[in-house]
């Protein structure tokens, strides 16, 4: 018997997270087959990650499934895992916007979608949220272009433009913009005290805290953050409350083994002052707020795309504990660009809103990002783990 065989598979960067791209053909066809695969193909659950393709950390143990698509306003269908660093689990309760943006670069690349010299459109169905994301960008000699001038925080040099739109981003794991159906709720923690949060779902649902509540400035890098582990567990138990209050898990108490990486949770602060981890100074005046946001238990080294459509789309909501802070929030406005300032510099989020039944909504939002193909290639797989025949999988 085989001991191992080889899995096609591509490397790609996209934003500020890497991940391993695989065809869905090439899968088998539920997810309690794929989920071991994954861990094999990531070296998860290690630290280090040493025995796989894993880099050690949430934002570089990321997977893309790309097949052909289920609806017909889509060019491709995109599923996401997010591959615990830690533990043998993968979660598939949100998208991933960095990854996103690596989507439809691949796409055209691998000849999924007919290739369109100059600028050119993917629509993709993400299947976790069942959202559309056009992602445009230039192509050029049958492949997405690599090279250009633009730049984003996190992410060394500069690339091509990815202009990704989140169409509809509301409700992409709950009810609709406001979960709980409030703009602030008051959250009673295990000690007693009492917090404020803004429940928020748009790309992925977002349980945002004031950076002041938790005697925080808003402006920490993740390691001073990861050094109070007073906050770190506030931020979580807050996490794992939003999880059981919109349906996501039945019980907290379960929220971090069970669903780990959604809902998202970060804390927002008013505009200030602070160095970057790259040591670059960035004023109050070059941002709209300060966000800061989890990863998987771990503070996100930049700012994760659906965590900033999500704090787009709240800073237009009146009310809300992001409204509050942002300097401008442009409630009612037809469009307006939040800058959200992160460990690594300023986004740039540009929000469409329309009106839905006499009240404010979001149309799109939208996000600047850069791709890298990395490679193409095959990863050994244990032979135990992959099925005699593959089929399109079933997500």
């Amino acid at each position: 018997m085989t001991e191992s065989v080889p899995l096609r598979c591509s490397v790609l960067r996209g934003g500020t997270s890497r991940g391993v791209f695989f065809r869905a053909e090439d899968l088998p066809t539920e997810r309690s087959a794929i989920e071991p695969l994954l861990l094999d193909v990531f070296g998860s659950p290690d630290v280090r990650q040493i025995n796989g393709l894993g880099g050690a950390t949430s934002q570089t143990s990321k997977a893309a499934i790309i097949g052909p698509p289920s609806r017909p306003d889509a060019d491709v269908d995109y599923t996401f895992a997010q591959v615990s660093v830690t533990a043998a689990l993968v979660d598939w309760g949100g998208n991933c916007g960095n990854i996103s943006s690596a989507v439809g670069p691949y796409a055209v690349d691998q000849g999924l979608v007919p290739v369109v010299e100059g600028q050119c459109t993917v629509r993709i169905h993400n299947t976790n949220t069942r959202k559309i994301i056009n992602s445009r960008f230039a192509a050029a000699d049958g492949r997405a272009l690599l090279g250009g001038d633009y730049a984003i925080p996190g992410v060394p040099g500069t690339g091509a433009r990815i202009d990704l739109e989140f169409v509809d981003p509301a409700g992409s794991s709950t009810s609709g913009l406001l979960p709980t159906g409030n703009a602030v709720d008051e959250i009673t923690l295990s000690d007693g005290r009492r917090l404020q949060v803004s429940v928020v779902d748009a790309a992925n649902p977002v349980a945002f805290v004031l950076a002041d509540d938790l005697g925080m400035r808003g402006t920490e890098l993740p390691a001073e953050i990861e050094a109070r582990t007073d906050v770190t567990s506030v931020l979580e138990e807050v996490r794992s409350i939003v999880a059981e209050w919109v349906g996501i898990v039945s019980d907290r108490r379960d929220a971090t083994k069970k669903s780990p990486g959604l809902p998202k949770v970060g804390m927002v602060a008013p505009p200030s002052d602070y160095v970057t981890s790259q040591g670059t100074t960035v004023s109050a005046d070059e941002m709209d707020l300060c966000g800061r946001l989890m990863s998987m238990q771990t503070a996100h080294r930049s700012y994760m795309v659906t965590g900033a459509i999500c704090t787009g789309a709240a800073a237009g909501v009146a009310g809300t504990l992001v409204a509050q802070v942002t300097r401008s929030s442009g409630h009612g406005a037809p469009s307006r660009t939040v800058r959200i300032a992160h460990p690594y510099g300023v986004m740039d989020v540009g929000v469409k809103a329309e009106a839905v039944g006499g009240r404010s909504g979001i149309a799109s939002v939208s996000v600047g990002r850069t791709a890298r193909h990395i490679l193409d290639g095959e990863v050994w797989v244990p032979a135990r783990l992959f099925p005699t025949s593959a089929s399109a999988v079933a997500l």
